[in-house]
């Protein structure tokens, strides 16, 4: 990572931000502490290519069932009848 004084960073952001959309990533520094960070834009994925992400990962034949100590907690259960 490359460290750039403030001062310097004001002067040379266009060359900087260009570093950054080539993966380098640059500290912004105010007396020798970094203030901020340059780092690439990540875009967003698409909905749809995560959409079914965790397909085949989660058992959801459990959650059919109310566990009682949960539907106690929600009022699904008459306390009565338990």
């Amino acid at each position: 990572m490359t460290c750039v004084d403030i001062k310097v960073a004001a002067s040379r952001l266009p060359e900087l931000l260009d570093r950054v959309k080539q993966g380098d990533e640059i500290a912004i520094t105010r007396d020798g502490k970094a203030v901020a960070y340059l780092v690439p834009h990540e875009t967003r994925r698409d909905y749809w290519s995560i959409y079914g992400a965790w397909k085949g990962k989660v058992d959801m034949s459990r959650f059919d069932e109310a566990d009682d100590e949960i539907a106690r907690a929600f009022g699904m259960v008459d306390e009565a009848l338990a």
